[in-house]
């Protein structure tokens, strides 16, 4: 029980460490100017490990591993098992058009969660981001009349902040084959959007700045359920499907336009009042096969409809969004007690994506590759690190390309609890 205690304030105090540090030095957790768009960029599922497997969770039931996604697959806790699992990663980002280009890096503690066993069920909690919004983009007017009459005008247009979930999954086994769960998002966070006209060469014209902030603070249900079908003493396939319906969230709104006065600023416009945010329904569907402490594959489909959702009393350009995401991993030898390497597990996967943003009616994809490896440590649990390389958008019709660098690094920790030794 020491140990475990001392595992646990280790990793809280790593996560308040490292959302404070992010606090103080930045509210930008993206860079991209798809952010802009409904809740901004939505971040991928999973953490460090099955983030290494191209996001794979609803179909995988792993004893040692949390799946936040399908809420069944807290039940696969072994029954006196505690699992702690944090982390965090750093991005590169590089962005370009037909004729510009820029880059970015961003790091932040991405996770923490918990999962442990109760009785018959199995329950998992934890913090992760479901959207982060970061992006700056800028415009000069090309109207020739307008030139004429005002001079030299631009159009400035930033964002940051984003949107948290917290998550609570409880799962039970309802037969040896089947396990069910139901789930709870606590969505909560801002998006900051910033929107500025600036006059340089007339003298007759203020600079105008408004701002918009859009705040959430609401629970989304979630349920989900596995099938286990053994093939032979070695291996089981696993079958998982998740459903989130369309939910209304609640939230606030509040708006303000200033110009620039000699004095300071002068207020046009200040409004305040609530707002309503659909979220669209969602439907996981994945599948695994497991070759008992050897090797896993698996597979993932997601869909969410956007084009008919309306974000904090807008309607912004959104479409149908699919994510196809397949991956696995290998581990030569769980046991072998003289060589490191092949106690550890080498993960893989590739994802690809139809976004939800929509430029001049184009979707938006994103495919990524993903590698990573779990080290075990004697007694504790695993480091696990992650790698990600990809690319979404492309610089037809007036798009921007990003091409972004993703290393990611996290503990999965864990202890048996109530177990009653026959020896002191």
């Amino acid at each position: 029980m020491l140990k475990l205690t001392k595992w646990i304030f280790l990793g809280a105090g790593c996560w308040i460490t490292g959302a404070v540090y992010a606090q103080d030095n930045s509210s930008i957790n993206t860079y991209s100017p798809y952010s802009m768009y409904g809740f901004g960029d939505i971040a991928q599922p999973g953490f460090t490990s099955t983030g290494s497997m191209g996001g794979i969770t609803t179909g995988v039931r792993e004893a040692k591993q949390i799946d936040y996604v399908n809420p069944a697959g807290a039940s696969a806790r072994d029954s006196l098992t505690f699992v702690l699992d944090f982390g965090g990663e750093m991005k590169n980002f590089y962005a370009k058009t037909s004729s510009l280009n820029t880059s970015y890096n961003t790091a932040n503690f991405r996770h923490i969660a918990v999962a442990f066993p109760i009785r018959r069920f199995g329950v998992s909690l934890g913090i992760i981001p479901f959207s982060n919004v970061g992006y700056e983009v800028e415009q000069r007017e090309r109207n020739d009349e307008i030139v004429a009459s005002m001079g030299d005008v631009r159009y400035r247009y930033s964002g940051e902040n984003g949107i948290n979930q917290l998550f609570l999954n409880v799962g039970f086994n309802a037969t040896n084959r089947l396990a069910v769960g139901v789930g709870a998002r606590y969505l909560f966070g801002s998006i900051s959007h910033y929107y500025n006209v600036l006059f340089n060469s007339n003298a007759y014209y203020s600079n105008v700045y408004s701002s918009e902030v859009q705040k959430i603070a609401d629970v989304i249900p979630t349920l989900g359920a596995q099938y286990t079908l053994p093939m032979d003493s070695r291996r089981h396939v696993v079958l998982g499907a998740s459903w989130q319906p369309q939910t209304r969230l609640s939230g606030t709104q509040s708006s303000l336009s200033q110009i620039a006065a000699s004095s300071g600023y002068d207020t046009v416009h200040s409004a305040y009042g609530s707002s309503q945010t659909t979220m669209p329904m969602q439907l996981n569907l994945g599948a695994s096969i497991t070759a008992s402490e050897k090797w896993m594959l698996g597979a993932e489909l997601n869909y969410q409809d956007w084009s008919k959702t309306k974000v904090i009393n807008h309607t912004d350009e959104l479409g149908r969004s699919y994510n196809l995401r397949l991956g696995g991993y290998y581990i030569p030898n769980r046991y072998d007690v003289r060589y490191f390497w092949k106690r550890m597990t080498y993960r893989g996967g590739l994802r690809y994506s139809q976004t939800p943003p929509l430029y001049r009616g184009n979707t938006v994809t994103d495919i990524a590759l993903n590698a990573g490896f779990s080290f075990p440590m004697r007694g504790a649990g695993y480091l696990n690190a992650g790698l990600e390389v990809g690319r979404r958008g492309s610089t037809a019709h007036g798009m921007v390309q990003e091409s972004y660098l993703t290393i990611s690094v996290g503990m999965t920790l864990f202890e048996a609890w109530f177990v009653k030794y026959r020896y002191e």
